[in-house]
């Protein structure tokens, strides 16, 4: 499709209220990403052999009344909360301390995370109490199973047992990213497992425990620092592009809200108002990334702040191979599958079967299907004539309808994404 019209039909979704702006972004392994002009913007003819993209533009408004009083206008620096795309840099750094021999996919993570394995496993509630029945876990928990959703772990918001056993215990239900619920991994996420290790699957806080054992195991500050030292420093990215901690002077994109009479969609009030983010208690603040006795830890599923530019260029060094950050053959381990047990496939098929919780398009593809360390991965071409993906097509995103897809092949032409 001529971008013309591709930026037509996006401007069209904007210009009738539909979405309130996007950042799109594309490269491939042989393109070089450079913002320029929107008007100027054209696609390469994409080669099988030489695949040549480059794609960047910005349409619409970060901010839009009544969250401000004026629309403020979406620009490739425009900083977003990343929510879920967090946990393709805490599944980048974990895979750091695997290639550095301090961990391997089959650990079992009680000696690191005891306050993770010491949970039970929620199984029930009795019919005459309403009180939960738990019992003890006797699976190991892998790193592998906390990578591929399948330790046990859940989002509370996502299921509706974890919300029972809160309301039953009194327990403040965590709010996504936010303070409520919880300022550190354990106090957030210290709660039941919903099955044994390996014997199902479930989205949920695996990749924040994740990020919470490459504080305890990296010999850094956290995993904001480790982010910052390993990651974006090794593929030119400043500190304030890709941050866990903002600083005060950095405006983090709005919220949208479909008002219900015209059905259009309008700034969410409370949400940043166009503010830094210093505006939420415990989010950061602060030239240098706020109020320590604020701040909440790095939640390694859904903490990050970024621009897309800069988040880009971590996805290119992994698309070009370059070894800045993974050795290929680890960048090979993002985009294989880690479900080992029957249970746990059956589980990821189940949930993928009815998609509404994911962002993005995800097809039926016959249920072909598995979770690697970066996200989604399409296990099998699709159907000849169906609607699917091919096999290697990576994707993951966040809450807030921001998503990323890469594809890995083998058949001689390399990456593209």
């Amino acid at each position: 499709m001529p971008t013309q019209a591709f930026e037509s039909r996006i401007q069209k979704a904007i210009d009738e209220g539909i979405i309130p702006g996007a950042v799109i972004l594309a490269t491939s392994k042989d393109g070089i990403l450079s913002p320029v002009p929107s008007s100027s913007i054209s696609f390469t003819n994409v080669d099988v052999v030489k695949g040549k993209l480059n794609y960047s533009t910005a349409l619409g408004y970060s901010h839009l009344p009544p969250a401000t009083p004026q629309p403020i206008p979406m620009t490739l620096d425009t900083v977003f909360t990343l929510a879920s795309m967090t946990k393709l840099l805490t599944g980048i750094a974990i895979l750091q301390l695997v290639e550095r021999g301090k961990i391997t996919l089959e650990t079992d993570v009680a000696e690191i995370l005891p306050e993770l394995s010491s949970q039970p496993i929620l199984t029930g509630f009795d019919t005459e109490t309403g009180e939960p029945i738990l019992t003890k876990r006797k699976n190991s928990i892998l790193l592998r199973h906390l990578l591929s959703h399948s330790s046990g772990t859940s989002y509370v918001f996502l299921d509706e047992n974890l919300k029972k056993y809160f309301e039953k215990t009194g327990k403040q239900l965590p709010m996504p990213l936010s303070p409520v619920g919880g300022k550190t991994v354990v106090g957030r996420f210290g709660y039941p497992l919903l099955f044994e290790p390996g014997e199902g699957w479930a989205y949920g806080s695996g990749m924040d425990w994740v990020g919470e054992i490459v504080r305890r195991v990296g010999g850094k500050g956290g995993l904001d620092e480790w982010v910052r030292e390993e990651i974006l420093s090794k593929v030119g990215v400043e500190r304030d592009r890709i941050t866990f901690y903002p600083s005060s002077h950095v405006k983090v994109a709005g919220m949208g809200n479909r008002n219900e009479e015209t059905g259009k969609v309008e700034g969410y009030p409370g949400w940043g108002e166009g503010k830094s983010v210093e505006v939420f208690p415990g989010w950061g603040g602060g030239e240098e990334g706020g109020n320590t006795e604020e701040k909440m830890d790095e939640m390694g599923g859904e903490g990050a702040y970024a621009d897309l530019r800069g988040y880009m260029k971590v996805m290119e060094s992994l698309l070009r191979d370059d070894g800045k950050l993974l050795k290929s053959e680890t960048v090979e381990m993002l985009f294989e599958g880690l479900l080992k047990e029957d249970k746990a496939k059956e589980g990821l098929k189940e949930s993928v079967r009815n998609p509404g919780w994911i962002v993005g398009w995800v097809p039926d593809n016959g249920g072909k299907y598995d979770w690697g360390v970066g996200g989604l991965v399409t296990t099998e071409d699709a159907e000849e004539g169906g609607k699917g993906r091919r096999k290697g097509f990576l994707q993951w995103g966040g809450v807030f309808n921001l998503a990323w897809v890469s594809i890995y092949t083998v058949d001689g032409w390399g990456r593209d994404g």
